[in-house]
Order: C-alpha cells, then structure tokens, then sequence
C-alpha cells in the first residue's frame, strides 16, 4: 500500500492512531522493553494479524511515530522560522504533551531525545556559522558550543515537562532566550 493510500484511507489512519495511542499509554505505564505486541494489541482493541499488517514490531511502530512527530514539529518550527523566539516551540510541545511527557520524562526511549537533541544542535550550529561570517568570534569549537546549548534545550524542555508546565510557553520562550543570549 503506497503512503498517498494510507493517507486516504480513514480505516488506515484510524488503525495506526488507536496503536500509536495504546503504545503511548503503555510507556506511560511501564518501561518499552517489556511490552509486547500482544499487549499493544490488547490496549489498541486491535487484532494482531492487523498490526502485522501495518508494522514490523513494536520498534516499527515506535520508529513511524517518532518520525511522523518529528517531522511536524520540525514543519511547525519552520512554518514560524527558525530565527523567531522559541515560544512557538514550547506551544507546539504543550498541546503535545501527553507525547513529548513520555517520550522525555517518562519510560520513552533516548533515541527521540537524541532526535530532538541534533536538531537543535544543527539549528544551533548553522546559527554560530552565520554569527562567524558576520566577525563574531567563540572561544569554544563550535560543535562543542551547539551541542551545549542543544543539550541545554531538551533539558529544560525536560524539567518544564515534568513540573507540569508550571510556566506558559510564552515565559519558557523569554526564559530560554535570556538563558542562551545571543548565540542561539
């Protein structure tokens, strides 16, 4: 089945959404590793042979998933530009926090974190080089620096997740361009 046939395809869409939504509720629940098909299948209300149909495995699934999100939030952040406050990105996290919860503070899997990590890395780095040929100078390497800065970001995302978004997008913006200065 070709991806512009999943797309239109409601009973498809409708599918992989009800396992997407049953893993997410497991991995709230319990580390990925010991979760089965089975159980996804169970949560899901779906049949195994059906997510047979539409995945490899569980890692399958999970791998879809975290590239379809990713894939939106990076269309997201450059729909309101790269160079614009990083409010648009903490609104985009909270009306997906439920995903972005599991994913980072919970029992999710590094490897989205990693995800999220090099993006900002790259955004960061390209960034400096900009600063770079406009003269400024960095007393660190700059892969060195955009990792930091990077590592930095998903942190706070990290912590501002976990204490339940106790700050409104809006200051975690404001807060994260104060931190960074003008680097990033």
């Amino acid at each position: 089945m070709s991806y512009a046939e999943v797309q239109g395809d409601l009973r498809v869409r409708r599918t992989h959404k009800l396992l997407w939504e049953a893993l997410l509720s497991l991995m709230a629940e319990q580390d990925f590793e010991t979760i089965s098909v089975k159980d996804i299948c169970e949560r899901a209300m779906v049949h195994r042979t059906t997510f047979y149909k539409h995945y490899q495995d569980k890692y399958d699934l999970l791998e879809h998933e975290m590239q379809q999100t990713h894939e939106t939030l990076i269309a997201e952040l450059e729909r309101t530009g790269k160079g614009a406050a990083p409010t648009p990105f903490f609104e985009y996290v909270a009306r997906h926090e439920r995903f972005y919860q599991v994913m980072l503070c919970g029992k999710g899997v590094g490897s989205f974190q990693a995800r999220l990590r090099d993006y900002f890395a790259e955004t960061i780095a390209a960034e400096m080089q900009r600063q770079e040929r406009a003269g400024k100078t960095f007393a660190v390497p700059q892969p060195v620096l955009a990792h930091f800065y990077a590592g930095a970001v998903v942190n706070t995302l990290t912590w501002w997740l976990s204490d339940g978004l106790r700050y409104t997008p809006e200051q975690m913006g404001q807060y994260l361009m104060s931190l960074l200065g003008e680097t990033a």
